[in-house]
Formats: structure tokens, sequence, C-alpha cells
């Protein structure tokens, strides 16, 4: 059994500009892939390490990488426009699409879900893990429909056509944000077995969200256990299936600690270990700038020893302030 964990997880490294080249450096051969937040294109590591841009300030006025970390060696590939790696465990990647902000999102996501489907199934790992989601205007409408529900019904259509089960215990960790470039971006992780899928009790499973919010309910899961990782959705200020605190960033702050809370809960009495916060990573999403310095102070004061990113973006609910997403795992 700890044999089938240490090759099952995943590992993650937050770097600043200034010290990526290093940690490259030192996990040269089992990068399984970066994602750079940053408002304009930011600088690229040499080689073929598959490195994903999302169009995001960072509040802390610098670019922010997260490295992807296999605990084995791992292979580069290319197939049908998505870049991956992958270790005979583990397998992350990454496809962009343009013109996302020209209409007819769920034709989009649709078309990028049965990609990655598509290859996931060519290439042996079947079980898709995490999912990061970024797309502009996502609260707009696109012939008179939220954009973010059109993306859900794309998403829900590959699902179902590619015959992914959607249910408890089968659906991805994932989150969805609106940025300011015109493409959509959909990174992920997957792997040959399924991880352990966590749900919060406090909270409806989003894919039994009622029609209230759109003709097809989001297709993810609360967080996923891989191994001794932890990887917790992108969480919000919701009860049931209900915003709470609409305008008041502080209230939906801690009501967002308190779904943390339960989901690594949850997660314990499912097997999960770790216990240092310095292998806590955090990526705080803020739909105004002006909430970083009350919103980093409640933060700092609850995460001390954690590595936390505070990004400007939209949220996929006009009502929602904030979302947090959460990586847990030792330090590689």
């Amino acid at each position: 059994m700890t044999e089938e964990i240490a090759v099952a997880s995943p590992r993650l490294v937050c770097a600043s500009p200034a010290q990526l080249e290093a940690v490259l450096a030192k996990f040269t051969g089992r990068i399984l892939g970066v994602l750079a937040y940053a408002a304009t294109r930011p600088e690229w590591p040499a080689g073929e390490v598959p490195c994903t841009w999302v169009t995001l300030p960072v509040l802390t006025g610098e670019a922010w990488y997260e490295v992807w970390v296999s605990t084995r060696a791992v292979a580069v590939s290319r197939d049908s426009g998505l870049s991956f790696s992958h270790d005979g465990g583990l397998l992350f990647g990454s496809l962009v699409l343009g013109d996302a902000d020209a209409g007819q999102i769920d034709r989009k996501a649709f078309a990028a879900y049965s990609a990655i489907f598509d290859v996931l199934d060519r290439m042996g790992y079947p079980e898709l893990l995490r999912v990061w989601n970024y797309f502009p205007d996502i609260n707009g409408a696109d012939r008179g429909m939220e954009r973010y529900r059109e993306f859900n019904v794309g998403r829900y259509e590959a699902f179902c056509r590619k015959g992914r089960a959607i249910g408890d215990g089968m659906v991805p960790a994932a989150c969805a944000l609106g940025t300011r470039q015109g493409t959509l971006v959909v990174c992920f992780l997957a792997g040959r077995a399924p991880g352990i899928y966590i749900e919060n009790p406090r909270q409806t499973n989003a894919y039994l969200y009622p029609s209230d919010f759109g003709p097809r309910s989001p297709t993810f899961s609360r967080g996923v256990l891989v191994g001794d990782a932890l990887l917790v959705s992108g969480t919000a200020s919701i009860v049931g299936s209900k915003t709470m605190h609409p305008g008041d960033v502080l209230r939906q702050l801690d009501e967002t600690l308190e779904n943390l809370r339960v989901v690594v809960a949850q997660a314990r009495a499912r097997g999960f270990a770790t216990s240092d916060p310095a292998g806590l990573s955090l990526n705080v999403y803020l739909r105004h700038a002006t909430d970083y310095p009350v919103v980093r102070g409640r933060l700092d004061a609850e995460f001390g020893g954690a590595r936390i990113a505070f990004l400007q973006a939209d949220v996929c609910r006009t009502d929602l302030l904030v979302e947090i997403e959460a990586f847990w795992m030792p330090i590689p």
C-alpha cells in the first residue's frame, strides 16, 4: 500500500520568478507541468516542460508559478493539441482553445473535454482527478444564458458522450474562474486508478444542483485524495446550494473557511494524514482587488506557514466575492 501511494501522489512546489530556475533544476526529469499566473506573459522555462499561462493579476505584484512534480521520472508528450507529461501513474496536461470570448462557450467546453477524454483513454490514464478551468467573461451572457452555465452544458455533454459516469465518487475536483484573456484554458491531472472523491455534507453535491443554476449542473466534486495528496476544489461561501452573505467579503471568507475545514475533515475520515502546514498551498481568488488587504490579514492569521497566492478573478457566481482552492501534501 505504501508503494502505491508513493507512485500515485503528485507534489507541488510554488515559486516566484526569482526562484523558478532553481526549482526546475532541482526537479529536472520529474516535472509534470507548470501553471504560471500573471497579468502579462511571464518568463517561460526552457526545454520541454509543459507550461500554461493563466492571465490573472497576482495581487502581490509578480508572477506566481505552480510546479507540479512527480515522485518518478516523467515523459513529455503532445497529442491532439494537448501538452502533457506522465509517469506511469499520473498524467498532467493542458489544452488552450482560442476565441473563447467569441460566444458558444458550451461548444468550446465540449471540444476541450472531449479531446482530453480521448487522449486519456489512448494513453491509459482514464481517471480524471482534478481540473482547472479558466475563460473570459464567466458571468457574461451568450444567447441569453450566463457563460458559466453554458460552459456547464458543454462539460456535462462531454462527460456523457465519452462514457463518463456522473455521480458520487465519480467526478473530478475542479475550479472555474473568469480571466482577462480570450482563451479557454483547461489544465488537468489524471491517473491510471481513481482517486478518493470527497464531498461536503454542508453543501449540495455540485452535480445535483437544482435547475435554478442552469440546465446542467456543474460536474465536479469538492475534493479528491490522490495517494497522500489532498486537492480541494474551488470553495466558496455556499451552504446547500445557496450563496451566503452576499456583499460581505469577510463573512463570505469565514463561511468558505468552514467549508474547507469540513472537506479536510471528510478527507481525514477517508485516510488523509498529512498535517505539516508547510505542505499546504492556497489559491485565493478575489473578485475585487480592494478586498486583498483584509482577506490577506485574515488568512495570514489562519494559515501560518502555508503558501498563499492572491489572484484577481471573476468567481463563477456574481454574488460570490472570494473563492479558495487548497492543495495539501508532503513537501517534495
